[in-house]
């Protein structure tokens, strides 16, 4: 049975002690170790529960000696619960075996927004290190009041404090709490003392055995009596643009095993004892829908160029006119992307129960935010946030794609119709073709001036869709503009892996090696004397003497390419080498190495296999990613049809770690390896066959060039 918070806050009895922070930005200048602000559990569970966008994260001493940890936050597959438990348990010198951590449950979680995976690790993670810091300080000042003693003869260990003469714990934490909650803010990315003392003991991942043995249970391994199976009707065009005009449901209802067809909102759900049930119900149903009056033809870079507008100024610097008729040389291209999608292995899942006579709703959601998820099952069902549970179970893949998903609600709201517990499922299809939001298609015009040396002067780029992000603070040029413009579509934008980034980079990085051919320089020196940041320097030497550059003997059709970006402060170079075969328009990855700037890296283990990840992602949207559509409808239904990389496609890949831009606190890494990797893939690419590809997936068949 779940605990409510103030059913928890009550079951720590008198001697529980609480200690809840704040996450941002200057909020440790402005609520010292020493002044933090006091009140008892009962006034904690009344004020700063209705606060808690502000007091964000929870650790809890229990009478038994145990460490309990709440965050709303939700494991994604990037690591987070290994993250937090290495901090946590090292921060409070603790055994892993007293600590519990409870994640992403509404009723027992502060509200701390939602999971991405960089930030998750940033901000959250790091932000319980420094907590536990000044938790460990905060012990000692009130045993030294406890006793009546000065703080330098005692110190902190092993979850209590002791005399520093002494081995062992003289007073637990929880006893010098007595009911009490501690509310204190902490700056996520302040370079402390504290920061500089976490060791990386390379704990395993703590899902790792839960995980390749079966018992890690995802939304789809909930079971509960009486549950149905629910999905959606796929609409055959772009929801956005069309709508249901009539039905005929006779047959699908007729149907053995089928217990609900139905209209729900704007769509119709079936609902049967079984998933084949389910579908075959939906594709018995006889549909008329009103058919959309956009031209089926979709041509994206002339409806871009048509219809985009200015929207954001990304950055102005200098006179950018003045600096491109000042050049020795201005080279002007445009790049192109392809529309993707988020395309996790998981796909939208919830379970749903309604409790209490209907008075409640309790939902199990693949959700990066339950929070978010329990006020839309709030406002589906017209009920108060308190009377919605939301359970965030660990994801078999997000990338920003569950963020704001409705499924949660969804799964609710037929829970509700049908009275009995439901477990909707999306469909593959539905995740492109009913779900379909997808990383807008782009389109980048970006002109250069440099001098005969190799100086970068000016550089102006139009970024057409998506947020613009990715084209500041990598090189070093003195005049710069770089607008933003956006079109509507019909189908749905997403955020996702990377941003915009991922298309800017791709552009940017080409681009960058078409300079510096028509300046005569070789591709990495240039980059070397462009780059805003001397650790930029030791990141393209890094991955020069991992791929072997100086002295690489390229075979027939192969080459070296490189990348480089700064995505937040996190910074990184890829090169990757590959081999072309033009006949069947393959490119294959031989190898990739990588060099990162992350700042203090929590956990190499996790870092390394994030890191992996994210490149093998970065070879899909370089060779394999595309929705394939047209202005109707979404045409790609499978995995198969979309693209994403095989084990076979994944060459050797090395790793190497730096840290000397920003030392102290970690920078996250999760979305940043992505996003050179396509442009290394490209230059690589074109250092094998002098043909330079404009567009993505790369395509070098026999045409090209020609």
């Amino acid at each position: 049975m779940s605990l409510s918070r103030r059913q928890f806050l009550a079951s720590l009895g008198g001697g529980g002690l609480v200690y809840a922070f704040r996450l941002a930005p200057g909020a440790e200048a402005r609520s010292a170790a020493r002044q933090a602000q006091v009140m008892d559990l009962e006034e904690f569970d009344c004020v700063a529960v209705a606060r808690d966008v502000d007091y964000t994260e929870w650790i809890a001493f229990s009478p038994d000696g145990e460490v309990t940890v709440f965050t709303g936050r939700t494991e994604l597959g990037q690591g987070l619960k290994t993250v937090i438990t290495a901090l946590v348990c090292q921060g409070l010198d603790i055994p892993r075996s007293r600590l519990t951590l409870v994640m992403g449950d509404t009723d027992l979680c502060p509200d701390d927004g939602p999971t991405t995976g960089s930030a998750a690790t940033k901000m959250v993670g790091w932000g319980f290190w420094l907590a536990c810091g000044r938790i460990r300080s905060d012990l000692v000042q009130r045993a030294a009041g406890y006793w009546g003693m000065a703080e330098a003869d005692l110190e902190y260990r092993e979850g209590g404090v002791g005399y520093r003469r002494q081995t062992g714990v003289s007073v637990r934490a929880h006893e010098l709490g007595q009911g009490q909650a501690v509310l204190m803010g902490i700056d996520p990315q302040s370079a402390s003392k504290a920061g500089r003392a976490y060791v990386d003991h390379a704990i395993p991942n703590v899902n790792a055995r839960r995980i390749v043995t079966g018992r890690l249970k995802y939304v789809g391994d909930i079971y509960l009596p009486g549950m149905k199976y629910a999905d959606w009707l796929t609409p055959p065009y772009h929801p956005r643009i069309t709508q249901i005009k009539d039905a005929d449901l006779t047959a699908a209802r007729a149907l053995p095993g089928v217990k609900l067809v139905d209209f729900l909102r704007r769509g119709i759900v079936a609902v049967g004892d079984r998933y084949s049930d389910v579908d075959r119900a939906l594709r018995a149903a006889t549909v008329w829908w009103r058919v959309p009056s956009r031209p089926r033809r979709l041509d994206v870079e002339q409806e871009i160029r048509a219809r985009a507008k200015l929207v954001e100024i990304i950055e102005k610097r200098g006179d950018v006119d003045l600096g491109l008729a000042g050049s020795d040389l201005v080279v002007s291209e445009t790049y192109r992307t392809q529309n993707t999608a988020q395309a996790p292995i998981e796909t939208d899942t919830a379970v749903a129960r309604m409790e209490g006579g209907g008075t409640r709703a309790k939902v199990w959601a693949s959700s990066q935010a339950p929070f978010i998820a329990r006020d839309m099952a709030a406002a589906y069902l017209k009920m108060k946030p308190r009377d919605v549970q939301v359970v965030g179970m660990p994801l078999g893949g997000g990338f920003g794609g569950k963020i704001s998903n409705p499924v949660a609600a969804e799964a609710a709201a037929i829970a509700k119709m049908t009275r009995v517990p439901v477990k909707l499922l999306y469909s593959r299809r539905n995740m492109f073709q009913l779900r379909g939001a997808f990383k807008a298609a782009c389109l980048i015009d970006i002109k250069t001036g440099v001098k005969a040396d190799g100086t970068l002067v000016a550089r102006r780029i139009d970024s057409h869709q998506d947020v613009g992000s990715g084209t500041v603070d990598t090189y070093a040029i003195e005049h710069v503009l770089t607008r933003l413009y956006e079109a509507e579509w019909p189908y749905r934008r997403a955020i996702s892996r990377g941003t915009s980034y991922v298309q800017n980079c791709f552009a940017i990085e080409s681009h960058m090696d078409m300079v510096a051919a028509a300046v005569g320089m070789d591709p990495w020196e240039f980059r070397r004397r462009n780059v805003l940041y001397p650790a930029f320097v030791k990141l393209i030497d890094a991955c020069a003497e991992m791929i072997g550059y100086d002295t690489y003997q390229p075979g027939p059709n192969e080459g070296i390419g490189l990348a480089v970006v700064n995505h937040g402060k996190q910074m990184g170079a890829v090169a990757a080498e590959v081999q072309v075969d033009r006949a069947e328009d393959r490119v294959r990855v031989k190898r990739l190495c990588g060099a990162f700037d992350i700042g203090t890296v929590i956990n190499r283990n996790t870092a390394t296999v994030g890191i992996r990840g994210a490149m093998t992602w970065g070879i899909g949207y370089a060779l394999k990613e595309r929705v394939q559509l047209d202005g109707h409808r979404t045409w790609t239904t499978t995995l198969s049809q979309y693209g994403i990389p095989r084990f076979s496609d994944i060459p050797p890949l090395q790793i190497a770690f730096l840290d000397n831009y920003a030392p102290g606190s970690p920078r996250g890494c999760g979305e940043m390896p992505v996003i050179p990797t396509i442009g290394a893939i490209a230059n690589a690419a074109y250092r094998a066959t002098g043909i330079r590809c404009y567009s993505t997936p790369l395509s070098l068949g026999p045409d090209q060039g020609k």
